[in-house]
């Protein structure tokens, strides 16, 4: 892809010098006359095309610090050239990285508060190939090929297929969640065989989003763990399909409270309110995991109580229910979710810390928050708001 902008960047700006030239030569030739044209106002001087040809040339050639040295030039005379800043902004990238772009992109930009998106998504793309390319988080590289196979990117596809294909039970989880038809079926298999962790296979499933799930899950309502049977009626309920609460129903009579309040926010997700007399005493309990486990089952349908409860919440003590509170608000108020969720990101604790970073690119964010974000001393902060980038400016 690099080679086919180059060539075109090149191509432009061959055409560029080449009209510049001639139409100075002309210029030159007519200058007597009084009726020679002016120069076009849209013309690029031949000096700033010289510069950005040579520059885009020395880039093919490696020599990236050569490249940003004729890109100042071009910055230098037109400070908000977008040709000088493109260039200068690949240069950083070949010889520095990410965070150098980015600090070029910043200095450019200033106290101007309207971005340049083209700009900011091919930053957000460098850093995810970046992640895509190590393998030393398997969480983060799978994380990064995923926005990137969302965003067009067929190499990043195909690298999906190939960790799927020999990768561990985890790959296949984190993959299925996201919607990835062959990694939902290498999961509902592995679950008949009983050869993956049951409860985080069953979560992934219920996060794909797809039906093919739900004839292994109801097989899951039939299992004598509890922690199982409760998984199953939830990721039932998040799949949205009606045709089996009456295979729910009979759960709201089960021997142990998971699984009842389970059964009783599937229900609810459904549309049908035969356990909501579970959720309501839920609500009423003084313990804040309890009154959560209540708002995010009736999150489907919000009203003014909804919003209150949830709003109270994240002001719980518990780091973890603040958070996920935050998410439950986000779509409502996401000035509150992001504010919650910024002060989660220096938490102590590094499992809230991820947690937080996992939630905070979910919340409706613009374009100039997510660079930021771009930033974070948190990895996976860093990588979700590149994802969400290139969701912003598709």
């Amino acid at each position: 892809m690099f080679e086919r902008t180059l060539v075109s960047a090149l191509s432009a700006l061959a055409l560029c010098v080449s009209a510049a030239a001639s139409a100075q030569q002309s210029a030159s030739s007519q200058a007597a006359a009084p009726s020679a044209a002016p120069r076009p106002a849209t013309a690029v001087p031949v000096d700033t095309a010289t510069d950005l040809t040579n520059g885009w040339a020395l880039l093919a050639e490696g020599k990236p610090a050569q490249a940003a040295e004729k890109a100042a030039q071009v910055l230098k005379g037109d400070p908000r050239s977008i040709s000088g800043l493109t260039l200068a902004i690949e240069a950083d990238l070949a010889r520095s990285g990410v965070e150098a772009a980015l600090g070029q992109y910043e200095q450019w930009l200033g106290s101007r508060t309207m971005e340049e998106p083209g700009v900011v998504r091919r930053i957000a793309q460098a850093s995810l190939h970046m992640e895509a390319a190590q393998r030393q988080d398997t969480a983060i590289r799978l994380q990064a090929l995923r926005d990137l196979a969302a965003a067009g990117d067929a190499t990043a596809e195909a690298a999906l297929s190939a960790s799927l294909a020999g990768g561990s039970g985890s790959e296949a989880r984190i993959l299925a969640a996201r919607g990835n038809q062959k990694a939902i079926a290498v999961l509902i298999a592995d679950l008949k065989k009983q050869a993956t962790n049951t409860v985080l296979a069953i979560d992934a499933l219920g996060q794909s989003g797809s039906r093919q799930a739900i004839p292994v899950l109801v097989e899951q309502l039939s299992d004598p763990k509890a922690e199982v049977r409760g998984s199953a009626l939830s990721a039932l309920g998040r799949l949205g399909d009606k045709d089996v609460i009456q295979q729910i129903k009979p759960f709201l009579a089960d021997e142990r409270a998971f699984v009842r309040t389970s059964a009783a926010g599937a229900l609810y997700r459904l549309g049908d309110d035969s356990g909501l007399q579970i959720l309501q005493e839920l609500i009423s309990q003084p313990v804040p995991s309890m009154r959560l486990a209540a708002a995010d089952a009736m999150s489907s349908r919000p009203d003014g109580a909804w919003m209150a409860l949830v709003r109270d919440l994240t002001n719980a003590p518990e780091a973890e229910v603040r958070a996920s509170a935050a998410r439950l608000i986000a779509p409502h108020d996401p000035a509150l979710a992001t504010s919650v969720l910024e002060s989660l990101l220096t938490n102590e604790n590094p499992a809230i810390r991820d947690l937080a970073a996992l939630l905070i690119t979910d919340v409706p964010l613009d374009l100039t928050t997510l660079r930021r974000l771009m930033r974070d001393t948190n990895r996976l902060t860093r990588v979700r708001a590149a994802g969400r980038v290139l969701v912003l400016t598709r």
